[in-house]
């Protein structure tokens, strides 16, 4: 094999690493964009949830617990149990 052949195959791979970094990285930007509206809904479902909760005569702590829980399902965050050890 030239040297010429070595050298245009070794641009070729630089090319094919090129192209790929960059599809990678549009890939991770759509992704990233993609949480992002998702987390934005999940945020105004449980807004909602505290709102109509409160509307509805439910005590602010409990809206709360139900808002919190509500974000951590749609999440897919485990429920966090807060224990008072006062």
């Amino acid at each position: 094999m030239g040297e010429n052949e070595q050298n245009e195959k070794t641009e070729a791979a630089g090319g094919f690493e090129e192209l790929i970094s960059g599809i990678e990285n549009e890939m991770n930007a759509q992704r990233l964009h993609k949480q992002g509206a998702y987390a934005v809904t999940a945020a105004r479902i449980a807004g909602t949830v505290l709102t109509e909760a409160m509307a509805s005569c439910v005590p602010h702590d409990l809206a709360k617990e139900m808002a919190a829980d509500t974000w951590n399902s749609i999440m897919g965050f485990a429920a966090i149990e807060v224990v008072d050890r006062g």
